[in-house]
């Protein structure tokens, strides 16, 4: 994912003690190096650090995701920082694609090469002298980033784009390859590119049938798998439990089409973030080929997806109370 035209750059940058910062971004699916930054002093004193900071705020926007390698200059050495810049009011897409990939861009670069990483939210964060005075005092104390693994950092930007997702957010362009906006309810979804499979097979979904949709690598909705004649208690045994599915589940002798999201925790990073931002969209493909999707379900897994489950939602008990919205079942046993 590191293009060649990055090594190159992160090369010169290493070798060259004038360059300050080395900004990249990600450009299709590659890491790809823009023009650098030169020390605006002496690139050998500590304070040279401080005055150069301010030169970043040029390249900085409000809502676009980038990382920033800089070069420190401290007192006993000079040390390298990968810094990962996402603006709390950016896209949740490129926000879980930057998320998502800052340990691959240290590691293909070389995790022994960086005596710090940073995670910023805000500018300030940034070009703030206190920042990164409150961070050296972090250092000291041993900070709750510091303590993260970078594993865990990752799976909570997951967490944090997943709650978002499900709150939505109004119609704006993300700037990578698709729009958000509005779906049905109250959600967010990415409109990605949807293939003629995908579609064919909700078109022609009926009584019985279930229809298993995915992102693929290459950020298109495709059909993972479709059957006919699946009865409730066997709908979890086609769904799979490594990676995570939209699945529509026509519910035999009746109208009602189930929408099932499962994301497995043992799913990629990546195929959490797509398939948790895009599950919107999934439902207003379906509705768009003639389905009105009104009973969800969200699980982790498909052996939460028992028949008494589906059942459920079709034929709910008497004193079940108001429709629920996103239900996440219960486990086998509790």
């Amino acid at each position: 994912m590191v293009s060649s035209e990055l090594h190159d750059a992160f090369t010169r940058f290493t070798s060259d003690t004038s360059i300050f910062c080395l900004p990249v971004t990600i450009q299709g699916e590659t890491l790809t190096p823009l023009t650098p930054i030169n020390f605006s002093g002496s690139s050998s004193s500590p304070d040279s650090f401080y005055t150069s900071l301010s030169q970043i705020s040029s390249i900085l926007q409000p809502k676009t995701p980038i990382y920033l390698l800089l070069r420190r200059p401290l007192a006993s050495k000079t040390t390298l920082v990968a810094l990962t810049y996402i603006p709390s009011n950016a896209p949740v897409r490129p926000k879980m694609l930057f998320a998502s990939t800052r340990s691959t861009l240290v590691r293909e670069l070389g995790t022994e090469k960086f005596d710090d990483t940073v995670f910023a939210t805000e500018e300030e964060e940034i070009v703030g002298r206190e920042a990164w005075a409150e961070r050296d005092g972090d250092k000291a104390g041993v900070g709750r980033e510091a303590l993260m693994g970078e594993k865990e950092r990752e799976l909570e930007a997951v967490r944090r784009a997943e709650a978002e997702a499900r709150s939505g957010t109004p119609h704006r362009d993300i700037g990578i390859g698709g729009t958000f906006g509005p779906g049905t309810g109250s959600g967010m979804r990415v409109s990605m590119p949807v293939d003629d499979a995908a579609k064919s097979a909700l078109k022609e979904l009926a009584d019985g049938g279930l229809v298993q949709l995915t992102v693929s690598p290459t950020e298109t909705i495709t059909l993972a798998d479709k059957q006919t004649d699946v009865q409730p208690g066997s709908v979890a045994g086609h769904i799979s439990s490594s990676s995570p599915r939209y699945s529509f589940y026509h519910f035999p002798g009746s109208d009602v089409v189930i929408f099932i999201y499962t994301c497995p925790t043992g799913s990629s990073i990546r195929e959490r973030m797509l398939h948790a931002s895009s599950r919107r969209n999934a439902i207003t493909i379906a509705e768009a080929e003639g389905h009105k999707i009104t009973k969800k379900i969200e699980a982790s897994g498909p052996d939460e997806i028992t028949g008494d489950r589906l059942k459920e939602e079709v034929q709910p008990a008497q004193d079940s109370g108001p429709a629920r919205g996103f239900a996440r079942p219960r486990r086998p046993g509790r």
